[in-house]
């Protein structure tokens, strides 16, 4: 199947908090929307057809796991990352995010320590201040344009004794780093070593760019594997976000059998009766969807590379080795974090993610959705270029 990934869907009046909710999550209403995490890309249309199906019939009740869910995440996980896993690993949730507080409630208590890596998706601080744990961050290395994993800082941080769990993100959002197997080894060598125990964020683990390779954490060790709680979804992979379905890895018994009863105390592992026809869709039928979009996200990523370099030499991309999103470095731009947000927002109307909102190392950068069509990418960067030609860039003298 052919797909058209150039083609404008209109996304306004659809409840998409992406486009219909941008005023009131960045303060403009004007602003383009390039910023949360989904894209304007059409579901492929195996998903579609699944839901319609079973939306055709007139009763939405209760549903339940069915074995395809099964079948097909092992399918699926197989044939991107080679990695045999069981049946019985399998835990069915709603979302990446429930998982990780979930995760926080049932194995640590208020007062221990969660380890992350900042700049990172901020949910994960969110989980861990809401749910009144201590949050570590083992600090990414930004050098020459490129993060690097501080393992000697990792070293001291594990080895607290109220350090009892760590969240890992593969690929990282967003700086866009797929991790190398040498890198997994170190950071879970040192986990392993220091009791602490591992979630491992791969929602994007499709999205890898040529030249690259996502290795899962969990498969490099049995000892690994034990320590671990792998988080996957077709959410970003399928555009499916708002359908709630994600699939657990859960190799030790103990762990798994843990978090389905912290689930079930919570009752939040209920899925929508659409979830899991989308789910099984997805890791069945749409190989062909990938197949055809990463070839056209790296095209948006040269496309964006380039514009910056010739016409906005002061913002540049941080190489992306996966995810739809970008991290661009603005420290060119000798602002502060709200005069960069005003400059991308206000001035450019264009709305993305400020760096900030990452962690306080993050201050200098922000974050942009480039899973658009390239006319919606290039209207995006026209705005932003004609602000910057005006050089309201440069601080008043």
């Amino acid at each position: 199947m052919q797909y058209n990934f150039d083609e404008i869907i209109e996304r306004r009046n659809t409840q998409s908090s992406k486009w219909d909710n941008v005023g009131v999550r960045v303060g403009n209403s004007e602003a383009l929307p390039m910023w949360v995490a989904d894209t304007d890309f059409t579901c492929p249309i195996p998903v579609v057809e699944a839901v319609m199906e079973r939306a055709a019939h007139p009763i939405y009740g209760y549903s339940f796991v069915v074995p395809e869910f099964y079948e097909s995440t092992i399918r699926w996980i197989k044939k991107q990352h080679d990695w045999d896993i069981k049946k019985e690993w399998i835990v069915f949730a709603t979302g990446v995010v429930p998982v990780m507080n979930t995760m926080i409630q049932e194995y640590t208590q208020e007062g221990d320590e969660v380890i992350i890596q900042q700049p990172v998706y901020h949910p994960f601080g969110f989980a861990i201040n809401d749910n009144n744990r201590i949050l570590v961050n083992n600090e990414l290395i930004y050098k020459e344009g490129r993060y690097f994993i501080d393992f000697e800082d990792l070293e001291k941080r594990a080895a607290s004794p109220r350090a009892k769990l760590m969240i890992i993100c593969n690929p990282h959002n967003p700086v866009g780093r797929v991790w190398t197997e040498e890198e997994l080894i170190r950071v879970a060598d040192i986990c392993v070593r220091n009791h602490v125990l591992m979630v491992v964020d791969e929602i994007h683990s499709d999205l890898i760019f040529e030249g690259y390779r996502h290795v899962p954490l969990a498969s490099l060790k049995t000892e690994y594997a034990m320590n671990s709680v792998t988080c996957y979804a077709p959410s970003k992979t399928f555009n499916c976000a708002g359908l709630r379905g994600s699939g657990l890895v859960i190799p030790n018994p103990e762990i798994r059998k843990r978090l389905e009863q912290r689930f079930k105390m919570n009752r939040s592992i209920q899925q929508s009766i659409f979830a899991l026809p989308a789910y099984v869709a997805a890791y069945t039928k749409c190989d062909d969807y990938l197949d055809q979009l990463l070839p056209y996200l790296e095209r948006n990523v040269a496309y964006l590379d380039e514009y910056l370099k010739t016409y906005m030499p002061k913002i540049k991309l941080v190489k992306p080795e996966g995810t739809y999103l970008m991290w661009l470095d603005c420290s060119g731009m000798g602002m502060s974090p709200d005069e960069l947000e005003d400059f991308f927002i206000n001035r450019s109307l264009v709305a993305i993610s400020k760096g900030s909102g990452f962690g306080s190392c993050g201050g200098q950068f922000v974050r942009m959705n480039i899973g658009c069509p390239r006319s919606i990418l290039a209207k995006g960067l026209e705005r932003i270029k004609r602000t910057y030609e005006e050089g309201i860039y440069e601080k008043d003298m």
